[in-house]
């Protein structure tokens, strides 16, 4: 019995062993596929402000696909409807009289400070490092998406090259 027992476990041990390194693999295949589009992405980017600058006809429409494609919004949308909180009240409201970076949340309130404080337009890669994040398109990509919101919500001004600046 504990011979049985005993090959059992590591028969096992070794079954999971081959999966682990399935997965793992899977995981770098997937991570490495993640960063391969992200630097695609900062490619075309640096293309369409190019052609933006240039006055390339068809740059707008590039910058809506890229975004519809990578799930973030289109280049101009119609006023965004947003994530709705309690009672239905958007999480981070429009911009208007009588409100104020206090009706934001902490994280976004942080990003406000930090465009606020900048001496000129930021990308969002320089308000992810001075959130001590990394430069990495999956630390970048998210704080890009609260840029984008806080500029649809009228809160900060996104320039033509993607920059962001105080309102």
């Amino acid at each position: 019995m504990a011979q049985n027992l005993m090959v059992w476990l590591i028969e096992r041990r070794v079954v999971l062993e081959e999966r682990t390194a399935q997965l793992r693999k899977q995981l770098a295949d997937t991570e490495a596929e993640v960063a391969r589009l992200g630097a695609a992405e900062v490619v075309y980017q640096q293309y369409q402000e190019e052609d933006a600058e240039a006055g390339h006809p068809d740059a707008a429409a590039w910058q809506q696909a890229l975004e519809e494609a990578t799930g973030g919004t289109p280049a101009a949308p119609p006023r965004p409807v947003g994530t709705p909180g309690a009672a239905g009240q958007l999480l981070i409201p429009h911009r208007g009289p009588g409100t104020g970076t206090d009706d934001l949340p902490a994280d976004y309130q942080k990003i406000m400070e930090i465009v606020a404080g900048g001496d000129s337009p930021l990308q969002a890669k320089d308000v992810a490092r001075e959130l001590g994040l990394d430069a990495a398109p999956a630390k970048v990509e998210p704080v890009r998406g609260k840029l984008r919101k806080l500029a649809e919500r009228g809160w900060i001004t996104r320039t033509p090259a993607g920059r962001y600046l105080p309102r």
